[in-house]
């Protein structure tokens, strides 16, 4: 039995070296900048990759430029990498994105979604997005971000998007709301906002009860 133990164990460390060796040789050569540069979208995600673990300068110029990439999967992906360094130049320059009009929608929302994870973030970018931005995808994206920020102070505008017309923003809204206050009520987001009235109305009494709203 103890043979067969060590032989099993033998044969799993070669499994595992043999799958390393395939995943480390199908790697993307080249560095960070060759990479972003390619013609092609996986060397691009690759690229993005490379830069997960620096937060100087050049990691965060490239990163802002893949944010703008034309496969919408890396422009993600650049977005949230960047928030791996919770640094005062990334959360000024998602904010930045946050507000820029010639971003796509999908990366504009993920900058706001990132921009929550700094606590030092000025809640204001995050609740006129969510208020104000004609594209749900940024307005979701505002959402998310509120929901990781945790700010009182934003409580009204996340009580205003219970009603937006996307049941996404609906949705990413009760979870900020309800991530603030020990209470729950409850609350459909797949429901149109009109059926929803006395769920808000509930929900409203209660925050004014507390004096949070």
């Amino acid at each position: 039995m103890k043979r067969i133990g060590v032989l099993a164990l033998a044969f799993l460390a070669i499994v595992a070296v043999v799958a390393w060796a395939a995943w480390y040789t199908s790697r993307p050569s080249g560095s960070a900048g060759d990479l972003a540069r390619s013609s092609d979208p996986k060397k691009r995600s690759a690229a993005v990759d490379r830069l997960a673990s620096s937060a100087d300068d050049p990691a965060t110029a490239m990163l802002r430029d893949l944010a703008r990439d034309k496969d919408e999967w890396v422009a993600v992906k650049a977005v949230r990498t960047l928030g791996r360094h919770r640094t005062p130049e990334r959360r000024d320059l998602l904010s930045r994105m946050v507000k820029d009009s010639s971003l796509p929608a999908r990366a504009r929302g993920e900058a706001a979604a990132t921009l929550g994870g700094f606590q030092d973030a000025d809640p204001t970018v995050l609740t006129s997005t969510l208020a104000t931005d004609p594209n749900p995808k940024a307005r979701a994206g505002a959402a998310r971000g509120l929901v990781r920020l945790r700010k009182p102070q934003t409580l009204p505008q996340l009580v205003q998007a219970l009603s937006d017309p996307d049941p996404r923003v609906r949705a990413y809204a009760n979870a900020a709301i309800h991530n603030m206050i020990v209470r729950r009520f409850p609350f459909d987001p797949k429901q149109p906002p009109e059926t929803q009235r006395q769920a808000i109305a509930r929900i409203t009494a209660y925050l004014k009860q507390c004096g949070m709203l």
